[in-house]
């Protein structure tokens, strides 16, 4: 949410090690306005992906470290230092651009 406005209708939870290793593995697609959610993850690969993805990097408070545009079936991403999990977008799904280093996400209504 951004001052209270949903960025995202829905959130996929992949919280236990069964739901991270099969993340989006197997989806031809994940769909707009919706996304999926890793943790703890402070690294994502995208090995036998098939399509691209956008990925924001947050710590355990939720404050965004990274973003990363458009990354490719068949690359590894590192969250960086404090990173704690990870929200992966189909790329171009959703405007990551307008989310901003520092800025703190909420998530509301997950499945």
């Amino acid at each position: 949410m951004r001052s209270g406005v949903p960025l995202i209708e829905t959130v996929e939870m992949a919280v236990d090690l069964k739901s991270r290793i099969i993340g989006l593995l197997g989806r031809s697609s994940l769909g707009a306005n919706r996304a999926m959610y890793l943790a703890p993850c402070n690294s994502i690969h995208t090995f036998f992906m098939k399509f691209s993805l956008d990925v924001v990097f947050l710590d355990p408070e939720m404050n965004i470290l990274k973003k990363v545009i458009n990354v490719r079936p068949c690359r590894v991403v590192l969250g960086g230092l404090g990173a704690h999990g990870v929200l992966e977008f189909e790329s171009g799904c959703f405007c990551v651009d307008d989310l901003n280093i520092g800025d703190k996400l909420i998530l509301k209504n997950i499945a």
